[in-house]
């Protein structure tokens, strides 16, 4: 779907290479811009396979790696030059970095009128945060995300997953894909300043809204969607196991009801998960007496919204995800295939092309050079120069 854009990826860690992925995986070409001789440093992370983290492996896929030293003239040369022939470049750096290196919008635009550019940062490029450094928890916390997950009366809870780089990355996928629209129609280019931290304050919208209007804030626990009801919440099972309870409709919920000869039950609809409410002392007992695999069978039974809380290992092994095709394979640089999640997206009639292996750092190194007119002996006196 986007054979033919060719993207500049200087982001490292998760929330760019997230992002990339998901424009690699729809078609794009994808060169990943690297350090000489670190490299995306998760690459080292653990635990790892075949001299690679896992992690790195997850979410690098379907790119190329070229090594390129950004702090040096001829490496900034080189850049400019990739920029020139590039539809799109993201980078993850601090507020300034890039322009400090001459490499920013406005220096690549001049090469490149049309480059689609994406700064995606912590806290945006500008503001009283810009230059603080921070990780997922911590624009979690500043956008208010941290401060109502949890259970009431209880410190806050530190989310399964990194809510914050993926949202923003997908953010980044957004804003580009619309940029490329935009660069079509008009033939202008533009510069995207994507904050993580403002991705949460969109997740945030409902509960903002609701402040701002009619003055309620949210509360960690006691929000009606976040553990206040007893019709839409999570309970333990009489093997400790856990299942989750949506049944927020009534329809839901009186199947629910009915389903267990709990007609006496069904008024309390509306009730909240609090000890001195019969009706969830009630639905907490119930859900004790019987195991977690009786309640994913009554679940699948009864339309009630009720499903078990698996396990990362039932999920990979589950029927929906087998059903659904999510667990593909993917070569390993060593040999051999990785199983890791597809992209989300399935377009009818556009079959899932087979995955590209995460590359080796500077993998490209003489194809995408060599196309720039960088012969192999000018390549060595580069690489023993330090530029890549």
């Amino acid at each position: 779907m986007l054979k033919g854009i060719r993207v500049l990826d200087l982001t490292r860690l998760l929330p760019g290479p997230y992002a990339t992925m998901l424009l690699g995986d729809l078609g794009a070409e994808i060169i990943k811009v690297e350090e000489p001789g670190t490299g995306d440093y998760m690459r080292g992370f653990l635990p790892r396979v075949d001299g690679v983290s896992v992690f790195f492996l997850a979410v690098n896929r379907n790119k190329k790696s070229i090594t390129l030293n950004l702090k040096k003239e001829r490496g900034k040369e080189i850049f400019l030059a990739l920029a020139r022939e590039a539809d799109v470049i993201i980078e993850g750096f601090r507020p300034g970095v890039m322009q400090g290196l001459g490499l920013d919008y406005e220096a690549v635009r001049q090469v490149n009128p049309g480059i689609v550019y994406c700064s995606l940062s912590g806290y945006g490029q500008n503001g009283p945060y810009r230059d603080r450094a921070g990780h997922d928890i911590n624009y979690l916390s500043v956008s208010g995300v941290l401060g109502i997950t949890g259970v009431r009366d209880a410190q806050p809870v530190v989310p399964g997953v990194q809510v914050a780089d993926l949202t923003g990355g997908m953010f980044a996928v957004i804003g580009i894909l619309s940029a490329l629209w935009q660069k079509q129609r008009e033939g202008q280019g533009a510069y995207l300043d994507l904050s993580m931290t403002d991705g949460l304050f969109s997740m945030m919208s409902i509960h903002l809204a609701n402040l701002m209007a009619i003055g309620t804030p949210a509360a960690r626990g006691n929000m009606m969607l976040c553990g206040a009801l007893t019709c839409y919440n999570v309970y333990r099972t009489m093997d400790n196991g856990y299942v989750a309870l949506g049944a927020l409709e009534a329809k839901f919920w009186q199947n629910f009801c009915r389903a267990l000869g709990r007609e006496d039950l069904v008024s309390g609809h509306s009730s909240r998960a609090v000890e001195d409410d019969p009706v969830y002392r009630e639905v907490r007992e119930i859900f004790l007496s019987h195991t977690r695999d009786w309640w994913r069978d009554f679940g699948e039974k009864v339309d009630c919204c009720l499903t078990p809380v698996d396990t990362a290992e039932e999920v990979l092994e589950g029927e929906y995800a087998r059903s659904r095709g999510l667990i593909i394979d993917v070569a390993r640089p060593g040999g051999g295939m990785l199983r890791q999640v597809r992209h989300p997206l399935v377009v009818d009639g556009v079959p899932v092309n087979k995955a590209l292996c995460p590359p080796a750092l500077g993998e490209h190194n003489a194809e995408l050079y060599g196309a720039l007119g960088l012969d192999r002996e000018e390549l060595a006196l580069l690489k023993e120069q330090g530029v890549i």
